[in-house]
C-alpha cells in the first residue's frame, strides 16, 4: 500500500494527486505516539486540496496544543480497504523475552483490554490461541453482514512478526495498530506501526523462554 513522507502541505497534495484518491494524512512525530489525540488522522480525502488542507489542519491542531515542535512532517497514504481491525504488537519483557500481543485494534484495545499474549518464537498453535481467547476475534468469522476475514493471513502476519523479533533482538517494542483484516483471500495490512529500538547493552547471558529465538 504506498505511502510517504511529506514535509510541507504541497508535498502531501502532490503525493495525494500521484497515489490516487482517497488517502489518509498523518502525523509524523518521533515523539508523539497517539496520534488521534492530537488531531492528527485525517482520513477518506478525496483529492489533491484535502490532502494539502489536512496538512495545514494537523499543523494548526498542534499549534494550539503548543506542540508545533513535534511536528516533524505527515505521511499520506493510500486509504485500505474496509476490513476488521486487529493489533499485533511486541514488548520485550526482563524475564521471558519478546511477548507478542494480539487482540482488537484501533482504540478498542485501549478501552476493552481484550488481547492474548505468547513468547516468541510463537507457532501455529499458539496463533490459534490467541486469536480463540479474544471475545472480539468474533468479528472475524463475519458480523451482521460482513464477510468473513482472512484469518490465515493474519496468522500468518502473527508468526513473520515473532521471527521478526527474533531475527532483530533490538526491537524492544513494536505496534501494528491497526492491522485491518480483509475479507477471506484478500490478506491483510498494517495500516500504522510504530518501532521501538533497544539502546546499546553490554553483553549479556539470556536464560530460560528469553533465549528460546
Amino acid at each position: 500500500m504506498p505511502a510517504a513522507s511529506a514535509k510541507t502541505a504541497d508535498d502531501a497534495a502532490r503525493l495525494a494527486k500521484q497515489f490516487g484518491v482517497p488517502v489518509a494524512v498523518k502525523l509524523e512525530s518521533r515523539t508523539l505516539t497517539h496520534k488521534t489525540e492530537v488531531g492528527g488522522v485525517k482520513l477518506n480525502l478525496k483529492d489533491d486540496a484535502a490532502a494539502q488542507q489536512a496538512f495545514y489542519d494537523i499543523q494548526n491542531a498542534l499549534k494550539t496544543l503548543g506542540k508545533e515542535q513535534e511536528m516533524d512532517g505527515v505521511v499520506v497514504q493510500e486509504m485500505a480497504p474496509a476490513g476488521v481491525e486487529t493489533i499485533v504488537g511486541v514488548s520485550l519483557d526482563p524475564a521471558f523475552g519478546h511477548l507478542l500481543v494480539y487482540g482488537l485494534g484501533g482504540v478498542a484495545v485501549e478501552i476493552l483490554k481484550d488481547v492474548a499474549w505468547g513468547i516468541a518464537p510463537i507457532a501455529d498453535l499458539d496463533t490459534d490461541r490467541m486469536i480463540g481467547s479474544v471475545k472480539g476475534s468474533k468479528m472475524l468469522a463475519g458480523f451482521r453482514g460482513a464477510p468473513p476475514a482472512d484469518v490465515p493471513a493474519l496468522k500468518d502476519l502473527m508468526l513473520r512478526v515473532s521471527q521478526l523479533v527474533c531475527d532483530f533482538p533490538e526491537i524492544e517494542e513494536m505496534d501494528l495498530n491497526p492491522v485491518r483484516v480483509l475479507p477471506v483471500g484478500k490478506g491483510a495490512i498494517a495500516v500504522d506501526a510504530r518501532i521501538k529500538l533497544a539502546g546499546p547493552k553490554k553483553p549479556q547471558s539470556v536464560a530460560g523462554a528469553a533465549a528460546a529465538c
